[in-house]
């Protein structure tokens, strides 16, 4: 200490300075707080001076004190700090600072340090002092605290006035430390949708407003936030009062002192109709899109500038181009493909944008040798401020229609010059039977009538039975819905006519019957061949069946001729050989071998002559016509041992007229003949079989069949048959196919009442 007095004050003298040390060691000893040191920079910044305030700091002994330096004390400060801080006081003087103490017990204390730098005969030296401010710093951060819980709940006032008007749901959750949560305010709105007071809400865990299904779902997305610490945005689905509602959330984490996450602060707002709306409009944007994309009318949205903002596929496709990009931003003028029509769409959009009215243009052009026909619809698109914004234009196809047009006033042309010179006869009806139009046919046709003709219905003219008849023609063509041929008797101006009318029904565009056409042909000339033809058919008929009855006369009387003159002189000559065999076949060997031959060849001679008489006429049919049938069939067997035939019979004797008899017997016999010619066959059923009206006759065969309609026309076996029914008035059917084998079935009529069939009546019944 005196050293110290001596360096601080040198001018005083000895007493007084002994004096003064005195009063400042007592003053610096006693001295409480703060303590009081010196260090001397040239001793390592030792401690050369110390207080006992500084021991009872440290509580250590001072002669430990004074081996120690500021670095064995201060964590913060090591030499090279303290020889920074040095060269700090001497340039100023002093310095303040917050540091630690580490105390010998382990603790470490806050100190404020008060530190001075001066110089006595060019020797540093450093005296400060500090002070514990261990109780401040407890001072300061309970004001602190008790600042932020007063700033906190301030804050949290204000934040509930604001959210307990908000129309939006805002709640504050605690979490527990069992990670549940626990409603610790809630604003109205969220109450009401509880339906609680919050009163009886606060206080309460969230889950036991929740279903237990949702319970998991819910607590893993509000408690995302404590995992992350960040905000956590979400949207869920929520059952309200059984109506399904959405929300959009937010959960917001809220820290405490030690920056854990203790609760959590949610905002949930309704935007189930918001949802519904974006859903409406995602779907009509949709449709809009779907239609617009897929659809065969040409799509294309301008600016107010005539430009291209918008254009669909269908009008890429007509513009030639792969990309939307190609066409947008360009005017009608921009690189036309529509020919001249460029300026009037440009003019028309232009005055779309000016006037806001809609507007109409028709566009038509030639592309790769095509015409193609749009009708283009320009519609004004508004703002929010009812100006207008772009034109929509929407351009539809009608080339097809414009050539369906074309083509129709074409066929039109064509059928009325058809129908004006036809030498048919035309006219048209109305649903009552009225005609309503005739052509020159029936003008030059009826003379004079033409007056009468038209606007007159058929029950006017030409009236009575014919008349009544037309009449109800036409109401059954309306009735049926379906054409109509009928033959009708009339008066031309030269005189009695026939025509074949065809009623055809004309139908409008709703499908309905609006008017019949009536289709007449003069067929009086044909009718009058008709009879001429049907006279001469049955002449030719009469002949043939004469021609066949004197052929089978002939047949006859040449077969019995045969039979009794050269049958009788066959066999004279038999008995003149016999007699001479007897009386000199003995005295000449050579004689009787020669009569030997002579016999044998007459015995064929008169088997020959047998078999003549049997093919000219069998003496079967003399003997009735199921013994003439029985014999045919005994005779096939004879001559086709390969072909197994058989007879049916299921009637009694039959009494038919000798010619009936004879063209059916010639019938089987014709039929046997070609099956044996060509049908191959292994197996013949003939049957016979008598009716009320008539006799069934049946000839069928296993051969190989042939096709009827493409043969029997050329077939002399078939013409023949067919002839010979027709003769006898029956009705022939034949059935035949290649490999089916072949049937023929022949009525013939008993009493010979049947009507008889004309040519056509050898019919495939396949």
């Amino acid at each position: 200490m005196e050293n110290l007095s001596a360096l601080v004050f040198p001018n005083i003298n000895a007493d007084t300075l002994l004096q003064e040390n005195s009063l400042l060691r007592a003053l610096i000893e006693s001295t409480r707080d703060p303590a009081i040191f010196v260090t001397d920079p040239d001793q390592g910044y030792r401690f050369i001076l110390v207080n006992e305030a500084v021991c009872r700091h440290f509580g250590v002994s001072r002669e430990t004190v004074l081996t120690w330096s500021p670095a064995d004390i201060d964590p913060h400060y090591d030499p090279n700090q303290l020889l920074q801080l040095e060269n700090y006081l001497a340039l100023h003087k002093t310095h303040t600072f917050e540091s630690e103490h580490a105390l010998p017990d382990g603790r470490h204390v806050p100190v404020e340090i008060i530190v001075n730098y001066f110089e006595h005969n060019g020797k540093s030296l450093i005296v400060g002092y500090f002070r514990d401010i261990s109780e401040r710093r407890q001072e300061e951060r309970r004001r602190r605290a008790e600042h932020v819980l007063q700033q906190r709940f301030r804050i949290e006032q204000q934040y509930k006035q604001v959210f307990d008007n908000l129309t939006d749901d805002f709640y504050l959750l605690d979490i527990t430390p069992e990670r549940r949560l626990l409603i610790v305010d809630i604003n109205k709105i969220s109450a009401q949708r509880l339906g609680l007071p919050a009163e009886q809400i606060v206080g309460r865990y969230l889950d036991t407003f929740l279903p237990p299904e949702k319970v998991a779902s819910c607590y893993s997305q509000k408690l995302i936030c404590t995992d992350t610490g960040q905000p956590y945005h979400y949207e869920e689905n929520v059952l309200l009062n059984g109506t399904a509602c959405i929300f959009d959330t937010t959960i917001v984490p809220i820290f405490n002192d030690q920056g854990e996450v203790y609760r959590i602060a949610g905002i949930s707002r309704d935007i189930t109709e918001k949802k519904r709306q974006e859903m409406e409009k995602l779907l009509r944007e949709q449709e809009f899109r779907a239609l617009v994309e897929h659809s065969r009318d040409v799509v294309i949205r301008y600016d107010t500038e005539c430009r291209r903002t918008y254009a669909n596929p269908a009008y890429l496709k007509i513009a030639h181009a792969s990309q939307m990009e190609e066409v947008l931003h360009k005017t009608p003028l921009d690189g036309s493909v529509i020919e001249h029509n460029d300026q009037a769409l440009y003019d028309k959009i232009k005055n779309v944008v000016n006037s806001g009215t809609a507007q109409e243009l028709d566009i038509i052009w030639t592309d790769g040798g095509m015409e193609y026909c749009y009708e283009a619809h320009l519609i004004p698109e508004f703002d929010s401020h009812q100006h207008v914004c772009s034109v929509l234009c929407i351009g539809r196809d009608y080339s097809q229609r414009r050539h369906a047009e074309l083509a129709l006033q074409k066929r039109e042309q064509e059928f009325r010059t058809l129908v004006e010179n036809s030498p048919d006869t035309i006219c048209r009806h109305e649903l009552n039977g009225r005609r309503i139009y005739i052509n020159p046919k029936i003008i030059k046709m009826s003379g004079g009538l033409s007056r009468v003709i038209i606007n007159s219905s058929p029950l006017e003219y030409p009236g009575g039975e014919e008349g009544l008849m037309y009449h109800n023609k036409i109401k059954e063509v309306i009735c049926s819905g379906e054409n109509l041929e009928f033959e009708l008797n009339w008066m031309s101006s030269k005189g009695p006519a026939c025509s074949l009318i065809n009623l055809v029904p004309e139908r409008g565009s709703d499908g309905r019957i609006n008017s019949v056409l009536a289709i007449g042909r003069d067929i009086t000339l044909l009718k009058r061949f008709r009879q001429d033809l049907e006279h001469s058919r049955s002449q030719l008929r009469e002949l043939v069946a004469h021609r066949e009855r004197t052929r089978e006369g002939e047949r006859k009387h040449i077969a019995r001729e045969v039979h009794d003159e050269l049958g009788q002189q066959l066999t004279a000559l038999s008995m003149e050989i016999q007699s001479m065999s007897v009386r000199y076949g003995k005295s000449d060997e050579a004689f009787t071998q020669q009569l030997g031959r002579i016999r044998k060849q007459l015995q064929h001679t008169i088997s020959f002559t047998r078999n003549l008489v049997s093919r000219l006429r069998p003496g079967a049919l003399d003997m009735g016509f199921i013994a003439a049938l029985e014999w045919l069939v005994e005779d096939f067997k004879q001559r086709n041992r390969s072909c197994e035939c058989r007879l049916t019979l299921n009637c009694a004797d039959v009494n038919l007229p000798e010619d009936i008899a004879t063209a059916v017997f010639r019938i089987v016999q014709e039929s046997l003949t070609n099956i044996i010619r060509h049908a191959n066959a292994s197996q013949v059923h003939i049957l016979l079989h008598e009716l009320d009206s008539h006799l069934l006759l049946g000839i069928r065969d296993n051969g190989c069949g042939f096709d009827s309609k493409r043969q029997h026309s050329e077939s002399f076996g078939l013409m023949g048959i067919k002839e010979r029914a027709i003769m006898i008035r029956g009705e022939l059917y034949l059935f035949s196919a290649p490999s089916k084998g072949t049937y023929i079935e022949l009525h013939i009529p008993l009493g010979n009442t049947s009507r008889g069939i004309d040519e056509d009546s050898l019919v495939d019944c396949r």
